[in-house]
């Protein structure tokens, strides 16, 4: 009888441990898929270099001060912790992973990843493991909706081409020889802009994969956002302009040539970096009264936005700043490492 036990318990542990095996394998290699309707990142983010990207309660960002690697962050700007050591850049997060463009091979500093597979685009879990790799050719404007991720990938026989893969990997697809920047997902299709800006908006159907002309004219990081498209246009200095999603109604913003913008997640402000070389600076602009402010006088690029702060950095990415999005503009140095900020 006692052989009997002992034989059964052996059966019964051998059983558990392998099913546990097993199941480890199939959730290690599972990947967990989307509602359709989510969204990795806000363009005007992946405009601005995709720095930022808040979900669920957590900041994910590129750590100027360490080399641009990976971290996480509360929501309140606390609680600050690394993820990877690559310098992450075009960062899109939904429930269960982070998607980012691997640029170790712009950045000098001394990381685990110098040697081999420098660039590419790349997944991990949101605790910062299980790393899977799409490509490891130099990509950029990661965007993530549903289930595929978008982005430009280089080749060096064609230069840059614009891809759709599935988040599991299974399968991908180019749908644009143009080094073209997606600027809008819906059931429709996807919006873009190809590279020379005078060739308009674009749409392609993501399931004829015809292409479409949708917008004549000459587009800059549009945004697509209630009910209008904010842009700004090349054949005119790149001032900011905004219009109807049928087209009419033009209104312009900003008089004054911009190198780049983005608008608050309320839609209360938008931001923008005035470059007429006469007033260059960060400036805000509250929509609803088109009154404007500057914030700091200077050279500054990659603004970011989450619900509650904007970031950007200077020119030559000596600092990143931090200002309340709606709130009073006092603009911080960004250190979320430090004991404090100080205001500039």
């Amino acid at each position: 009888m006692l052989k009997t036990i002992i034989r059964l318990f052996i059966t019964l542990t051998t059983v558990t441990a392998l099913l546990v095996v097993i199941l480890y394998a199939y959730n290690r290699g599972r990947t967990y898929y989307n509602d359709e309707n989510i969204s990795g990142n806000t363009a005007g983010n992946i405009y601005n270099g995709g720095l930022f990207c808040e979900r669920n309660g957590k900041i994910y960002f590129s750590y100027d001060k360490a080399g641009g690697a990976l971290y996480v962050m509360d929501s309140d700007l606390g609680n600050p912790k690394k993820l990877r050591n690559d310098k992450a850049v075009f960062i899109n997060v939904d429930d269960n992973y982070i998607y980012y463009v691997r640029a170790n091979d712009t950045n000098n500093s001394d990381t685990e990843y110098m040697m081999f597979y420098n660039s590419g685009v790349y997944r991990i879990k949101l605790n910062g493991s299980g790393l899977k790799a799409y490509t490891s050719d130099p990509s950029s404007y990661l965007t993530l909706k549903g289930n595929n991720i978008y982005f430009q990938k280089y080749d060096v026989a064609t230069g840059f081409s614009l891809y759709k893969y599935r988040i599991d990997g299974e399968f991908h697809r180019l749908l644009v020889k143009d080094a073209a920047a997606p600027a809008y997902v819906t059931d429709s299709g996807l919006y873009y802009t190809p590279y020379a800006h005078n060739q308009g908006i674009k749409l392609i159907d993501l399931k004829s994969y015809i292409t479409y002309q949708a917008y004549e004219g000459s587009y800059s990081h549009p945004i697509f956002r209630d009910g209008y498209i904010y842009y700004m246009d090349a054949a005119r200095d790149n001032k900011i302009y905004r219009m109807n999603l049928d087209g009419s109604g033009k209104e312009l913003l900003v008089d004054n040539r911009c190198s780049t913008y983005n608008i608050t997640n309320s839609g209360i402000y938008l931001y923008f970096q005035l470059d007429d070389q006469a007033n260059n600076g960060i400036y805000r602009l509250k929509l609803d009264t088109m009154e404007t402010s500057r914030l700091l006088e200077g050279d500054y690029k990659h603004i970011n936005v989450t619900e509650k702060y904007v970031f950007f950095r200077d020119a030559d990415n000596s600092n990143t700043y931090v200002i309340s999005a709606d709130g009073y503009p006092e603009v911080k140095l960004f250190d979320p490492e430090a004991s404090s900020s100080n205001t500039r």
